[in-house]
């Protein structure tokens, strides 16, 4: 009998103790979910940084960030749940950034002002690389699109309509990402004496409806990134018809790839509440995320 893997029994030990507690019914989702274990979540999370197909690939302003370097911390690290999704992954970054061996974590959201009156932008991480010479400035994000066919061609807006991968992209690109370059003169002076270069990671997915022929695409998308499914509320009875069971994604789990989640409990879908927001379900035989979405979806 050969030795057991610690790291494959640490991580089966985390995933059965994810879901602990009580259960109530969520007065906004409209259906019951069971509390979440804080710890678990972000090791989950960790996994997730580490091993999800980025959504984005490098950027003529900024490569993807390597993460060979993260490393797992090794104390039980428990990171808020109830704060935005943006910001728990911020938090779970920088866990795993302050655990590696390969880069110091100098600042995170470090404000570049011109006088004390005016910002004109914040870097999310700036990283010694303890193996190169200079700083590294890191961005992050986590974003999920739909692509929806229209009379201007094809979006991809976010569950929040107002959202845009395109408007996103261009923010990105035009500010965030070159923040060093044209404003450099206004960072803190212990950080103009090295050079600072420039790398991002972009995580999420790309959701195609479920009516689609084909994969949509889109400028700079990695071809090999999450892809998912959606549908507005009217297509669920005849879309979901002969499936055996449909499992609700609390919004902490939804940038972790359904794999992760083996064996961990989920709640079952309540067919007959409805839908008022965007909600993220997985359909037994399918390792393809759904977004459920409300009639009228997007609403442009």
């Amino acid at each position: 009998m050969g030795k057991k893997d610690p790291g494959a029994l640490e991580s089966l030990l985390w995933r059965v103790s994810l879901f602990v507690g009580f259960r109530y019914r969520d007065p906004v989702l409209h259906f019951v979910i069971l509390t979440l274990d804080s710890a678990a979540v972000t090791h989950l999370l960790f996994e997730s940084l580490h091993k999800s197909p980025l959504l984005v690939g490098d950027l003529p302003e900024a490569a993807s960030f390597s993460r060979v370097i993260f490393e797992m911390p090794k104390d039980r690290i428990a990171l808020n749940l109830s704060q935005k999704l943006g910001h728990l992954y911020e938090d779970a970054l920088g866990a795993l950034l302050e655990s590696s061996e390969q880069v110091e974590v100098i600042e995170r959201n470090l404000q570049i002002q011109i006088d004390r009156h005016q910002t004109v932008g914040e870097l999310d991480y700036l990283l010694r690389d303890r193996e190169k010479e200079g700083f590294v400035h890191l961005e992050l994000a986590v974003k999920f699109y739909l692509a929806v066919e229209s009379v201007d061609g094809m979006m991809f807006p976010g569950p929040d309509a107002r959202d845009d991968y395109y408007r996103k992209l261009k923010r990105l690109r035009a500010h965030q990402l070159v923040l060093p370059g044209k404003f450099f003169e206004h960072f803190p002076s212990e950080y103009r004496a090295e050079a600072i270069r420039t790398e991002q990671l972009i995580y999420g997915c790309l959701f195609d409806h479920v009516g689609s022929e084909k994969p949509a695409h889109a400028e700079f998308i990695n071809p090999n990134c999450r892809r998912g499914r959606w549908l507005c509320e009217d297509e669920v009875e005849d879309y979901l018809r002969g499936t055996e069971k449909v499992w609700v994604i609390p919004k902490a789990l939804w940038p972790v790839p359904f794999p992760l989640l083996e064996g961990v409990e989920l709640e079952r879908w309540d067919s007959g509440q409805g839908v008022d927001r965007c909600v993220m379900v997985k359909i037994t035989g399918d390792e393809r995320p759904h977004f459920m979405m409300p009639n009228g979806y997007p609403g442009r």
